[in-house]
C-alpha cells in the first residue's frame, strides 16, 4: 500500500506566549505529551494546535507515505533584517582555538545585529571564527526542499539557511507541499532532479516511521516512489549533501527517512541527520528525537528558540539548515573537497557530547565551525612531483636565512583533508648558525692545489649554505678558492693580511621546496698582527657577495584540487660579520659581531698531544 499524497503534520510545538501564528499551543501545554501522536489524538482540546493525519498500518510500521510532516514551529513576531560585518580570511588558523583571529575581530562579529539575535546558538556552534576568517558560503547553493516561501514553515527554513552562517549562499527554494497538502514522492523526486546544481539539500521534514523500521532499498521504494530514491542517488552522484531533520517526537531513534544511508550505500558521505540542541538546557532538547542507528552520521545543532527575523522558532527543522549552512561555509572555504570529505570533517571536528565518542543521543556531537575551518591532523607540505614533507621548522644557514625572511614569501601547506592554508615561510625558518668559535674549533686543513708565491688556490670547506627539512641543501660544503696571503715585518711586530675568492656549488634536494641553486660566491680577509706571544686580529668571515635561490612554493589550491605554485627568487648577497679576536700562545678570544643578530663572544684554546 503506499499513500502519494498526505496531510501535513507539523510535529514540534511553539512556546511563544504572544503573537504566535496559527500553529501555537499554550505555554502551559506539555511539549512532550501534545509531540506524542496518541496523546494528540486522545487530547484534541489540549493540542488545538496540530492538525494530523492517521497513518496507515504496514506489517505492524507506519508506512512513510502516511505522515510527511514539517517539524518547524510558529513563533513570535520580530528579529532585525541588518546585515552581519564580515571580514576576509586571515592567515592560516594554527592548531589551537582561535589562534589566527584577534579579540577585536570576535567582538566585531559577534556585536553585529544578525550575529546577536541567536548570540547563545552561534556560539555553541562557534560561527564568529568562521566568519571572522572570511567564510560566508558565497558561491553556494542550498536547496530547501520544503512548503515553499509563501508559508511560515518554508519562509522560516529558507531564512535560516541564508542567515548570518551563510549569508552569500544562494538559497533556492524548492515547494513540495502546497498548504496542508504534500505533494506526491514522485514529485519531491522530480525537485530533487530539478535542483542540479544544489550543493547541499535541506529536507525539514520527517515521518512517523522510525529509522530502525527501515529495512531494505526495496521498501524504501515501495513506500516512497523509485523516482524519489532514484534522485537521490542521482544527486549523491553530483556530489551533493543532503541535511535531513531526525524529527520532533521525543523518540530514541530518528525518522525513518534519517535512516536512507543504511538502504542506499552510496549516500554514505552524502547524507547529515541532525538532532537538535536546547541552548538554554544545555542537553537535547525535550522534542527532539535522538540519533538512534543513525549516529554514525548524525550531528547535533541548535534548534532551540532561533530567531528567523519574522518569527522565533523551535524545532530540529530549524537545527537542519543550520548544518546546511555549515556546508555551504566549508564548500565555499575549500571547494575541492567531496562530500564525503565534507562530512566526515564536520564530524570529527564536532565537539563530543554525553557519552565519549559517537553516540546515540547526539551523534558526533556539537557542530563546531571554529574547529572545522582550521587545519585537521599533522600538517604537510606539498612539493613539486607530488611528495609530500611533514610542516617541520626548516633550519637554514643565518645569511641566508634572513635574506628568505626579508622576501617574507607565503606558502600553503595541506592538512589530513588535503586543504591548503596560507602561512609565512619566514615563521617556519630557524637559524642554523654553529658559530664561528665551532668553526675555528674544528676547522680542518684546506685542501692545497697549488701556491706561487703570495698567490694560492684550493679548496676549503664552508658553512655559507645549510639547510634542512623542506629546505633542504646538500653538496654545500665544499668550496673552490683564490687567494692572497702577504707578511709584514716591522722590528718584532709581524703583520699579516690573507684575502679570498671562493665559490661553490650546493644543490638541493629532491624534495625541497628550493628548485634551483645559482653558484654562490664569497669573499674573506684577515688582518693580523703578532708580537711575541700575543696577537690580535680583525676579519671579515665568509660573505656571500653573488648567487640567487630559486623557491618554487604551493600557494594553494585551485577549485579542481590542483596545487597552485609560484616561483621566488632570492637574492643571496649577505652582509658582512665582523670578527675581533686576540691570542695569547694557544689561547684565543674572539667577539663576533654579526648583522643578522647572533653575536658571539668565545675562548678556546687548540693543542696536540703526541705519544
Amino acid at each position: 500500500m503506499k499513500i502519494v499524497r498526505t496531510f501535513l503534520i507539523f510535529c514540534a510545538i511553539a512556546v511563544t506566549a504572544s503573537n504566535a501564528g496559527a500553529f501555537q499551543i499554550s505555554p502551559q501545554t506539555s511539549n512532550k505529551n501534545c509531540t506524542d501522536t496518541e496523546y494528540r489524538r486522545q487530547h484534541p482540546e489540549k493540542c488545538p494546535s496540530f492538525l494530523y493525519t492517521a497513518a496507515p498500518i504496514l506489517s505492524g510500521a507506519t508506512v512513510l507515505g502516511g505522515a510527511i510532516a514539517l517539524i518547524g514551529l510558529s513563533g513570535a513576531a520580530g528579529g532585525s533584517d541588518s546585515a552581519t560585518e564580515y571580514y576576509q580570511p586571515t592567515l592560516a588558523a594554527p592548531d589551537y582555538v582561535g589562534g589566527d583571529v584577534s579579540s577585536l575581530q570576535l567582538a566585531a562579529v559577534t556585536s553585529a545585529p544578525e550575529y546577536e539575535k541567536n548570540l547563545t546558538q552561534y556560539n555553541d556552534i562557534r560561527l564568529a571564527y568562521s566568519i571572522a576568517r572570511g567564510y560566508t558560503g558565497r558561491g553556494t547553493i542550498i536547496a530547501v526542499l520544503d512548503a515553499g516561501l509563501d508559508s511560515w514553515h518554508g519562509a522560516a527554513v529558507a531564512a535560516v539557511a541564508g542567515g548570518a552562517i551563510a549569508p552569500n549562499a544562494i538559497v533556492n527554494s524548492y515547494k513540495i507541499a502546497n498548504n496542508l497538502d504534500f505533494v506526491s514522492y514522485r514529485e519531491i523526486g522530480d525537485a530533487i532532479g530539478h535542483a542540479t546544481d544544489a550543493n547541499v539539500y535541506n529536507a525539514s521534514w520527517s515521518v512517523p516511521m522510525r529509522a530502525n523500521d527501515l529495512r531494505s532499498r526495496n521498501q524504501l521504494s515501495n513506500l516512497t516512489d523509485v523516482n524519489f530514491v532514484n534522485q537521490m542517488s542521482a544527486a549523491a552522484a553530483r556530489d551533493a549533501i543532503f541535511v535531513w531533520a531526525a524529527g520532533n517526537d521525543s523518540d530514541k531513534q530518528s525518522s525513518a527517512l534519517s535512516a536512507i544511508p543504511v538502504v542506499m550505500p552510496e549516500m554514505r558521505g552524502h547524507f547529515i541527520n541532525v538532532v537538535a540542541w536546547d541552548s538554554a538546557t544545555g542537553a537535547l532538547a525535550e522534542y527532539s528525537n535522538a540519533c538512534g542507528i543513525t549516529a554514525n552520521w548524525c550531528i547535533t545543532a541548535p534548534g532551540n528558540n532561533i530567531d528567523t527575523g519574522a518569527s522565533i522558532a523551535n524545532g530540529t527543522s530549524f537545527a537542519t539548515p543550520i548544518v546546511s549552512a555549515a556546508v555551504a561555509v566549508i564548500r565555499e572555504a575549500f571547494p575541492y573537497m567531496t562530500a564525503p570529505q565534507i562530512t566526515n570533517l564536520l564530524f570529527e571536528t564536532a565537539r563530543d557530547l554525553g557519552t565519549p565518542g559517537v553516540d546515540a543521543v547526539y551523534g558526533h556531537g556539537m557542530l563546531d565551525l571554529e574547529r572545522a575551518t582550521r587545519p585537521v591532523g599533522a600538517p604537510l607540505v606539498p612539493i613539486d612531483g607530488g611528495a609530500m614533507q611533514p610542516l617541520q621548522t626548516a633550519r637554514v644557514s643565518g645569511a641566508i636565512a634572513h635574506n628568505i625572511m626579508d622576501a617574507n614569501p607565503k606558502f600553503a601547506y595541506f592538512d589530513k583533508y588535503g586543504r591548503a592554508f596560507d602561512a609565512k615561510l619566514s615563521d617556519v625558518i630557524e637559524i642554523k648558525n654553529p658559530g664561528l668559535g665551532f668553526q675555528r674549533l674544528r676547522a680542518t686543513e684546506d685542501i692545497k692545489i697549488a701556491e706561487i708565491g703570495n698567490f694560492e688556490m684550493g679548496l676549503a670547506n664552508s658553512d655559507v649554505a645549510i639547510g634542512d627539512g623542506f629546505l633542504q641543501i646538500r653538496d654545500n660544503n665544499l668550496f673552490g678558492f683564490v687567494g692572497t696571503q702577504n707578511d709584514f715585518e716591522i722590528g718584532q711586530l709581524k703583520l699579516t693580511q690573507r684575502t679570498r675568492l671562493a665559490f661553490g656549488a650546493p644543490r638541493a634536494s629532491q624534495n625541497s621546496m628550493i628548485s634551483n641553486l645559482s653558484n654562490i660566491y664569497t669573499a674573506s680577509i684577515d688582518v693580523s698582527a703578532n708580537i711575541g706571544d700575543w696577537s690580535f686580529g680583525i676579519s671579515v668571515p665568509d660573505t656571500i657577495i653573488g648567487g640567487t635561490m630559486n623557491l618554487h612554493l604551493p600557494t594553494g589550491r585551485a577549485d579542481n584540487g590542483a596545487i597552485i605554485y609560484n616561483d621566488y627568487a632570492v637574492d643571496m648577497r649577505t652582509r658582512p660579520s665582523i670578527e675581533y679576536s686576540v691570542s695569547y700562545r694557544a689561547f684565543t678570544a674572539s667577539f663576533v659581531d654579526n648583522p643578522y643578530g647572533t653575536d658571539e663572544f668565545f675562548i678556546m684554546t687548540r693543542g696536540r698531544i703526541k705519544f
